[in-house]
């Protein structure tokens, strides 16, 4: 629907038909969620879905049923937003319920609406089996009776809170789920870990006065404070970046500059980051080090460990050992990141970032 604005839909910006095909113009996202892998980080579906109900919350406010939330029509973006899209066949309700010819997406389709009877707990039930195939890796069927396939996988990564929670939105009966996605997404912001219960999002959508962006640094600085105790602000997105970072995680550019930042004593003349007097070469980016007595020590540095084959120590996220000049090869794991990156299995947290910040491996496809 064109007149849909919401930061959550994705907006229509102009429709033809062209040589008898019908063109949409609308906003370029990264992808959709049917391109990511299943299951996926608890945090991070929970978070999209969260957005995705408060996109279908406007929708309801205006008397409108979706018809087709499905993965392929959830747009993610670089900034970690995401957008329901495609409301080609939604229907708007005046009074009572009408039938419709096209049921939306098999596999996701509520049961009153295979019949030809939508209603708002029709999206509700649909997004439902999205966040459920997306946790367990599996995407429920008919006749959907509990225990549904999986529910075991469901309680050990989501809590038992959650679990009834899921059990009550995946009803069979419609009267027995919420009536609409704004009851839904109140109730998913209460059922979600404790642990989870800080997230941006669902303080987005208690207090939409504020920048959704800055509560998502400010959730990010408080959860990661320890791990990169000094951070810039990324000459594109103005997100945080830590100086061991070979990119920008948040939008993946590689044009930041730390010369003129860096906390460290020197500056490699190749990469422009900060090395150490007593490195022989610099360990982010294989280049030379300094000539200097043997008996330097920089006072203060903290290391974290030593490298494998010549025992010199190394701080964390170093590519390479500054006295040996060895590829680190052994994984940082590093608490309290919930993830690791498929590629270089680097410490990663898709909820905040779109690219491992190591090795530029995308997150969100």
């Amino acid at each position: 629907m064109v007149g849909l604005r919401h930061p959550h839909i994705l907006p229509v910006k102009n429709a033809d038909i062209i040589d008898g095909h019908v063109i949409i113009a609308t906003r370029l996202s990264t992808g959709t969620l049917d391109d990511c892998s299943r299951p996926m980080a608890v945090r991070r579906i929970i978070s999209i879905m969260a957005q995705v109900l408060n996109g279908l919350a406007y929708a309801h406010k205006n008397r409108l049923v979706h018809c087709d939330v499905t993965p392929g029509n959830i747009f993610l973006f670089p900034t970690g937003r995401a957008a329901i899209g495609d409301f080609g066949i939604s229907l708007r309700l005046k009074g009572r319920m009408t039938t419709i010819d096209d049921y939306g997406t098999p596999g996701y389709v509520a049961p009153e609406q295979a019949y030809g009877r939508p209603t708002y707990r029709s999206d509700c039930f649909s997004a439902a089996l999205i966040l459920y195939e997306f946790i367990t890796g599996t995407l429920p069927r008919w006749p959907f009776k509990w225990p549904l396939r999986g529910h075991k996988r469901l309680a050990e990564r989501a809590g038992s809170g959650f679990t009834r929670f899921m059990k009550k939105v995946l009803a069979v009966d419609p009267a027995k789920r919420f009536a609409n996605a704004e009851q839904m997404s109140a109730a998913l912001a209460e059922a979600v870990p404790r642990a989870m219960r800080d997230n941006f999002l669902f303080k987005l959508n208690r207090r939409k006065k504020y920048d959704w962006r800055k509560l998502r640094r400010q959730a990010f600085m408080t959860r990661y404070a320890r791990i990169f105790p000094v951070v810039f602000q990324c000459v594109r997105c103005g997100e945080p970046v830590a100086e061991a970072m070979t990119l920008c995680p948040w939008c993946g550019t590689d044009k930041n500059r730390f010369d003129t930042k860096t906390p460290f004593s020197h500056v490699c003349p190749r990469c422009r980051k900060g090395v150490l007097p007593e490195w022989h070469y610099c360990p982010w980016c294989y280049g030379p080090g300094f000539d200097s007595p043997a008996d330097t020590r920089t006072v203060g540095v903290r290391y974290h460990t030593k490298c494998e084959h010549c025992g010199g120590r190394l701080m964390r996220f170093m590519q390479y050992c500054p006295w040996c000049r060895r590829k680190v090869r052994r994984p940082w794991y590093v608490s309290p990141f919930p993830e690791t990156c498929t590629r270089c299995r680097g410490p990663v947290d898709s909820v905040f970032w779109n690219y491992c910040p190591w090795c530029k491996q995308c997150l969100i496809g």
